[in-house]
């Protein structure tokens, strides 16, 4: 197993958290980047969030993913390689690793560099055939040069609905993105949760272990570690709530009381019940993904989609 350096990922993400948490905080409202959720500890919390009954779209996804790679070979009879921006535990794409025996090259990409070598440190030993190749990046900015033979069937796998945390003009460039990584005559297949129940959608946000509320909080426990912050996490408390306006439910943390917290050596203050603005995630309508797609140079090539308890679809995208 290969481990890819693409920069001194230590010093760089410790300067843009410190930057972002800073700046973030500064502003009115307050906000947080969702991407900074994915320590460690908030990378595991994450990974029991998908196992909790309400949050349907990991088992949705994961009932789809059998039915897919059943068929995936239809479509790319000789994929030799699969590119995983936002990889975390890699759960879902064991199913799709042990159905495509002709792989070559598996590149899982994470910004938590300890669980992902542990995660691929494992998949190497389960698929000792394959080429596990991990990049320890920030999958939403530039990442090194993956030195990608044109001739081979390329494919980024982006599962779990990750697209809805991006606005729609974030996700653009997201997707943008995912075209020059894997160039011309590739493939995407990626998980789009289209739910607009709102009853579903809170209840996925707000599960009754309150683990969704534990990997929100990290965060902050989070800055304390790395910042030199003081917050009470006793304080602050966590809330989801659905804006049909803009179409996403948004992830709040909500301050109990009137307070000032320490980051960093500079001081911030909290009113009673205001929030740090930290997720959003959109549900977008077929439809709509699909012009956000085809402004990205992506056509859908097939769609599989929820019958059962969810808009939500798994889509095979061309470019």
């Amino acid at each position: 197993m290969k481990i890819i350096e693409d920069y001194d990922l230590t010093e760089r993400v410790y300067g843009e958290f410190q930057a972002d948490v800073l700046l973030g905080l500064s502003k009115t409202p307050k906000t947080l980047s969702c991407k900074w959720f994915y320590d460690e500890i908030g990378s595991r919390l994450f990974e029991e969030i998908t196992k909790t009954a309400e949050y349907y779209p990991t088992r949705v996804e994961t009932r789809l993913l059998t039915d897919v790679v059943k068929h995936l070979r239809d479509y790319i009879p000789h994929l030799d390689v699969v590119i995983e921006p936002g990889s975390g535990a890699s759960v879902k794409t064991r199913l799709l690793l042990e159905s495509q025996p002709k792989l070559k090259r598996y590149i899982p990409i994470d910004i938590s560099e300890e669980f992902l070598i542990e995660t691929a440190q494992q998949l190497q030993h389960d698929f000792p055939s394959l080429n596990i190749a991990p990049l320890v990046a920030d999958f939403t900015k530039p990442t090194a040069e993956l030195e990608l033979d044109a001739r081979l069937q390329r494919m980024v796998f982006f599962p779990g609905s990750t697209i809805g945390n991006f606005s729609p003009n974030e996700a653009k460039s997201l997707l943008k993105s995912f075209h020059t990584l894997v160039g011309s005559n590739a493939w995407l297949l990626i998980g789009v949760d289209m739910t607009q129940n709102k009853e579903k959608l809170l209840a996925a946000y707000n599960d009754a272990a309150s683990i969704t509320a534990s990997f929100n909080l990290n965060l902050l426990t989070r800055i304390n570690r790395e910042l030199s912050a003081n917050f009470d996490i006793k304080q602050f408390a966590h809330q989801a709530i659905f804006n049909q306006a803009e179409g996403r439910i948004e992830m709040h943390l909500v301050s109990k009381k009137a307070q000032t917290v320490s980051v960093d050596n500079q001081l911030f203050t909290f009113e009673a019940n205001e929030t740090i603005h930290t997720e959003n995630c959109y549900k977008y309508t077929l439809e709509a993904f699909t012009n956000v797609a085809g402004d990205c140079g992506w056509q859908i090539e097939h769609i599989w989609q929820d019958q059962q308890e969810s808009d939500y679809g798994m889509l095979l995208l061309t470019s």
